[in-house]
């Protein structure tokens, strides 16, 4: 099982990469689940948060704004909305006083299609609740939150190398050491 790999060392320097990469297993875990989900609505993790959030604000959205708020650069969500907009689930119109800014509203197709993934994600939410305790559940719940606010309230991670005057340059000639001898 990979969540075995995790815990297979003992050493303390390797004990910091078990919280990293048991997230990193939640997560690809979390999207794998989501997205086999979503695959009967031709839709992933990644198109699925832009058309929800659409319909929550029930308003048309510029495109950065959405990016903003789903903390995500302009380019990724562009690719998004063009797949979203190509199958019909949202509409895109150039605005009245900004030609270049588009808004962006959720269709009546993908209003429907959204009722149905909220249905999807409550029916996985209670199949998790099923095999957990429901203290367990609760603590997952506020930890996770928890650690949105955290990670959110931090530094971006080019200002935190500086401040601990981090230098990337013998990670990357490591790395290069190690392709060239294989």
């Amino acid at each position: 099982m990979i969540y075995n790999l995790f815990y297979m060392n003992t050493h303390s320097e390797l004990d910091q990469l078990r919280f990293a990469g048991l997230a990193s297993l939640v997560a690809r875990t979390w999207r794998k689940t989501i997205d086999s989900r979503l695959e009967k609505y031709e839709l992933t993790e990644a198109t699925w948060l832009p058309l929800v959030y659409l319909s929550r604000v029930n308003k048309p959205i510029r495109q950065k704004d959405l990016a903003s708020m789903l903390s995500l650069d302009s380019s990724s969500v562009v690719r998004v909305l063009n797949q979203l907009e190509q199958n019909g689930l949202i509409e895109r119109v150039p605005e009245e006083h900004d030609r270049r800014a588009k808004a962006t509203s959720i269709t009546a197709q993908g209003r429907e299609i959204v009722e149905h993934l909220e249905q999807m994600s409550q029916s996985l939410e209670d199949e998790i609740k099923s095999r957990l305790d429901p203290h367990n559940f609760q603590i997952a719940r506020e930890v996770l939150e928890s650690l949105v606010l955290i990670l959110d309230a931090l530094p971006n991670h080019q200002a935190l190398d500086q401040q601990l005057d981090f230098d990337h340059s013998h990670v990357l000639k490591n790395k290069t050491n190690n392709s060239t001898e294989d």
